[in-house]
């Protein structure tokens, strides 16, 4: 969607300021189902809630094309169902991961899971381009929801996990309130939606900033949006390797996520800067090259405050991180459309930029005071 928004925005004329509103409206939708998913999957197991939003998702992005048609009303409702249906996905993944995965790896398979959703966006960023510039943006975003229409029955016919019976038994959700007293999980809260301001408008505006800032066109857009998201992946399913090492190795589980975090905060926050800096000068090449290692930076988050609820509330991992990822799905609500004002009201890819380095430092410096490493007594509620 967001290459497609380009000539989206030129067909029916929508200044910088409602193209934001019609990106951030999935947040909206992302947002309300990720407590919801994460508590069903916790009770109940996450393979059919997994496979019923892959289903609903799927739906309202085939039918974005023709929402977008009917006006206003209809595309923002488009938008907002396929982010409801979104919303399930990863605290569902997270719940059979602490569900399934012995301890000693669940940094790694976070980190693989995660990793596979950067390779993902990638393929969505390297083909799409392609696609819309040859056969049009309608096409182009029907081909996305396509994908999953099959998936719902082949996941749902089958889930050992359905019962919620294992190791961790079935979660509670009585002590719901107690559990988000603590500055563990406040932690993660604050660490996802600070990182996400970034990741959320980098993932909705990358191509917008190279076709305004640099007069890249949309055929040529796969060049250097789509490295940035290879990258991630590969490191991002490295840093989840890297951490079970090192706690293996004898460092704290604190140390190790405090470290991982950090960097991932403090180094896109730099690269960014740079990448708009009158250092770069009018080269593309070179400021996606510097994207590129941000990104990178970036995903040793996946050792970090990913997994973060694994450590501090194991029995409720999927309700903890549907809170957590609720939090960065708010930062995308508020981040995608302030970027577009920013944009239509200033025109200063700079001051972009900025804002997000700076929610960069201060989620970092949070973390490191506030994170966790063992289970609060609150999670045996």
């Amino acid at each position: 969607m967001s290459t497609a928004i380009l000539p989206m925005a030129e067909e029916f004329s929508w200044e910088k300021a409602y193209q934001g509103i019609v990106l951030s409206s999935f947040f909206t939708g992302y947002a309300l189902t990720q407590v919801l998913g994460g508590q069903l999957a916790d009770k109940y197991g996450g393979k059919r809630v997994l496979a019923a939003g892959v289903s609903l998702w799927s739906l309202f992005t085939a039918l974005t094309p023709e929402a977008a048609a009917l006006g206003t009303a209809p595309l923002l409702a488009a938008r907002v169902l396929l982010g409801v249906g979104e919303g399930i996905a990863f605290p569902a993944i997270h719940s059979m991961i602490a569900r399934n995965v012995p301890v000693a790896s669940q940094s790694t398979a976070v980190g693989v899971v995660t990793a596979a959703s950067y390779a993902g966006t990638a393929l969505a960023f390297g083909v799409s381009p392609y696609i819309i510039s040859e056969f049009g943006w309608p096409v182009g975003v029907s081909l996305g929801g396509s994908s999953g229409t099959q998936f719902y029955s082949a996941a749902s016919s089958n889930d050992p996990s359905s019962s919620g019976a294992n190791e961790l038994g079935s979660a509670s959700t009585g002590g719901l309130r107690a559990l988000f007293s603590r500055r563990e999980l406040w932690a993660i809260c604050v660490a996802q939606y600070c990182q996400s301001w970034g990741m959320y408008g980098l993932l909705n505006w990358l191509p917008t900033f190279f076709k305004d800032y640099y007069k890249v066109e949309i055929a040529d857009l796969a060049a250097y949006t789509l490295l940035p998201y290879i990258v991630q992946g590969g490191l991002g399913a490295a840093s989840g390797v890297l951490a079970d090492r090192l706690i293996a190795s004898g460092w704290s589980i604190r140390s190790v996520r405090i470290l991982l975090q950090t960097v991932g905060m403090i180094g896109p926050a730099g690269c960014l800067l740079l990448a708009v800096s009158p250092l770069i000068g009018p080269s593309p090449a070179i400021a996606s090259q510097i994207i590129t290692v941000g990104l990178g930076f970036s995903a040793l988050s996946l050792g970090g405050v990913s997994v973060n609820h694994l450590d501090v509330a194991p029995r409720h991992a999927g309700l903890v991180f549907g809170a957590g990822n609720t939090a960065a799905t708010l930062a995308g609500v508020v981040s995608v459309p302030f970027t577009g004002y920013l944009l239509q009201t200033t025109e200063s890819w700079p001051l972009v930029f900025g804002v997000t380095a700076a929610h960069y430092v201060l989620g970092a410096a949070l973390w490191a005071a506030w994170c966790g490493d063992t289970a609060v007594p609150e999670d045996k509620l």
